[in-house]
């Protein structure tokens, strides 16, 4: 079969979507600017004045040839590209001179407001909006947003006014590799800070006058969540709480963990699919008030733009929210103005008026997840549609499928990117839990408007039964899927190399899809034979090298050994809890099976390591262990020559042997608290691995 003439394939409309290029170009100067860690400065916008001075050349003075506005078009989008890198460093809160963190030291006293709240069983953590520092008796003006951990805080409530007279630190990087970085999801919403404070060092001293639109949401938070308890309990109304209104601390990790294997955890998070449910539930409401016309259209649209944005204030206005309603209301501004406008330009408004607002916005998780969804039903939904004909009513089934599948394949990279594992029955969880997700919100969404305007508590028991009856069949749903053999696919390892050339396939398909070619066709498979290249050889030609590991465990000493075929481990016996998120991220790129460790008080031979107590072998390395709870020899001739000193159970500097002080010091996480600041006073150079995080030897 020959190839169609380049004259009669189908175009694809780039113009449709003029903004989606300087958006990308928007989003790499903000990728710069935090690979150059914010440091952009006043050179960054003389560089942007450089760029834009071919396109004001080429205005002055037009030229006839045909190369130079290409050129020029090309430096306007370089020139944005540096602007959003010298925005993003602009924007950082860290650079701002009234962020509290440059005011604040020992025994200052810091006040602030409560934007958001979280009650825990042992302290509640509330993030402040901090307002002003207290030093040396003079009141600063300030800036800045500041997590504090407090006791005692189960009264406080969003809008408070609080005085904390805590220390503040910043927040730690993860201590052991691979595990979950919490300062840097932090860092995504402007927190850079962190406080611990006892019921005496904090004080709640008053409520914010007035009712700002947190309050009203918080307010209206609390009475649809009081309007759920009496039909709804345990595990029923965590998951209820957290699919309608966004309320995630009730729920039992046991719950968590099903939802994420069976790739449902996104119904449990108010996000984009929340958002899009309620818009559609209030568009076809109105839609059987209001007749279908264009001006009718345009009320339909304001009204459900606000309930979105009601809705978003009751969630906690959280990014994800923020995100979907903005999206929302772009679309539907977009569609009751020119109804043929391309959903990837209003996408593109939609992302440059996020990073506008907030440029880091830009690394977190869920706007990437967010635009990949949307953009892979936007590329993929009407296409797989069309694969299948179905009779009657059962499209509808096969177009929920399709819009599921669409919006998997979007966001197939970064799901294997960030979480590394991936649902097999994706198309039977992922499908059915959207209608459940409809249903639930529907029921939840009535109820809590029956609630809220004083109907009485009997007329709400069908609708609070009904939305029990529903969530319990969610659950046993999702229980019944994450039992099916195989049910989910987990990855040892997904770099960003192999990211990138998935994306890069999936926009060949995109490409393919709209522009079908035979050059088109060969690039698709030359992508996927490389992938399939790389992830067959990679093991074999770049295999792990041997290395180990002394991880922080708080009061436990653990040492996993690696040395290229097998691992072992030495020291204490580690609590499941605590191996499954603070050991096993480190182990699974690795593909060894560990064990149950060693005791260091029995003699061990291995290939890769042997303990002779205090001695150890590790690979090529002599350890010699200082066990606080050992008595050690005065004579300088029984201590050998070791490469490295391991330091556990209280062992005090003090009593480190002068003949040992210049060798390499690890003080492992089985060491009390209080000697870390000895320990780094005496040997400056030391690992301590409460503040340097595990100790990681690899073989070169």
């Amino acid at each position: 079969m020959s190839p169609r003439p380049a004259s009669s394939r189908k175009t694809i409309p780039w113009s449709a979507a003029p903004l989606l290029l300087p958006v990308i170009c928007f989003s790499g100067g903000i990728a710069m600017a935090a690979y150059l860690d914010y440091s952009c400065g006043f050179a960054m916008l003389i560089a942007v004045a450089a760029a834009c001075l071919p396109s004001i050349a080429l205005y002055l003075r037009p030229s006839p040839n045909p190369a130079l506005p290409r050129f020029a078009s090309v430096s306007l989008l370089l020139a944005l590209g540096l602007f959003g890198a010298w925005y993003a460093s602009e924007r950082h809160p860290l650079r701002d001179n009234r962020h509290f963190s440059h005011l604040v030291a020992e025994g200052s006293v810091i006040t602030g407001e409560v934007v958001s709240i979280r009650h825990n069983r042992t302290r509640t953590a509330a993030t402040l909006a901090v307002d002003g520092v207290m030093a040396d008796t003079l009141l600063y003006s300030t800036s800045g947003n500041l997590l504090a951990f407090l006791t005692d805080g189960d009264s406080l409530q969003v809008g408070d006014r609080t005085v904390i007279a805590s220390r503040v630190t910043s927040v730690p990087p993860p201590l052991n590799p691979g595990v979950f970085d919490y300062a840097a999801y932090l860092a995504g919403k402007n927190v850079y800070h962190q406080t611990y404070a006892d019921a005496e060092e904090w004080e709640s001293i008053a409520t914010t006058p007035g009712w700002s639109a947190r309050m009203i949401g918080e307010h209206s938070r609390r009475g649809w969540f009081a309007s759920l308890t009496p039909f709804l309990r345990d595990d029923n109304l965590a998951v209820a709480a957290a699919l309608i209104m966004g309320k995630r601390d009730l729920l039992d990790p046991e719950v968590r963990s099903a939802y994420a294997d069976t790739g449902a955890i996104h119904v449990l998070a108010v996000s984009g699919l929340h958002v899009g449910i309620l818009a559609l539930l209030v568009m076809q409401l109105l839609g059987l008030f209001l007749p279908a016309r264009p001006r009718w259209f345009l009320v339909r649209s304001a009204v459900t733009i606000g309930v979105v944005w009601y809705f978003a204030l009751i969630t906690g206005l959280s990014a994800s929210v923020q995100r979907a309603a903005l999206m929302v209301s772009v679309v539907l501004i977009g569609k009751s103005i020119n109804r043929r406008n391309s959903i990837f330009n209003l996408l593109a408004i939609s992302a440059l008026l996020m990073l506008v607002i907030e440029p880091k916005q830009l690394f977190q998780v869920g706007f990437q997840l967010s635009f990949a969804a949307v953009a892979g039903i936007a590329l993929f939904a009407r296409r797989i549609q069309r694969l299948v004909q179905l009779p009657g009513k059962l499209h509808y089934l096969w177009d929920a499928i399709s819009v599921s599948t669409a919006a998997q394949l979007g966001t197939l990279p970064l799901s294997l990117y960030y979480f590394g594992q991936f649902p097999v029955y994706f198309m039977l969880s992922g499908t059915l839990v959207i209608v459940f997700a409809y249903l639930v919100l529907g029921l939840g969404l009535t109820h809590g408007f029956l609630a809220l305007i004083g109907v009485p508590a009997a007329w709400l028991v069908p609708t609070g039964t009904a939305l029990n009856w529903v969530v319990e069949l969610q659950n046993a749903f999702i229980y019944f899927c994450r039992q099916l053999p195989g049910a989910t696919l987990k990855l040892a390892s997904f770099g960003l190399l192999s990211a990138v050339g998935m994306l890069a396939l999936i926009a060949a398909l995109a490409y393919l899809a709209y522009r079908p070619s035979h050059r088109g066709r060969w690039v698709a498979m030359g992508i996927a034979v490389s992938l399939a290249g790389y992830w067959l050889l990679s093991p074999v030609l770049l295999p792990p090298p041997g290395q180990f590991t002394v991880f922080h465990l708080p009061r436990l000493s653990l040492i996993d050994v690696y040395d290229g075929a097998s691992g072992a481990a030495l020291g204490d016996t580690v609590p499941l809890r605590i191996l499954d998120y603070q050991v096993q991220p480190a182990r699974r790129p690795l593909k060894a099976d560990f064990g149950v460790p060693f005791p260091f008080e029995r003699d061990t031979s291995l290939p890769a390591a042997a303990v002779a107590y205090p001695l150890l072998r590790l690979l090529d390395r002599r350890v010699l262990v200082l066990d606080g709870q050992l008595r050690y020899p005065e004579t300088d001739s029984l201590y050998p020559d070791p490469d490295l000193i391991l330091v556990r159970r209280g062992f005090r500097p003090a009593a480190i042997p002068p003949q040992l002080a210049n060798h390499p010091i690890v003080v492992d996480g089985s060491n009390p608290p209080y000697l870390t600041d000895d320990w780094r006073e005496a040997f400056p150079q030391a690992h301590i691995t409460a503040e340097d995080g595990a100790y990681r030897y690899v073989m070169e």
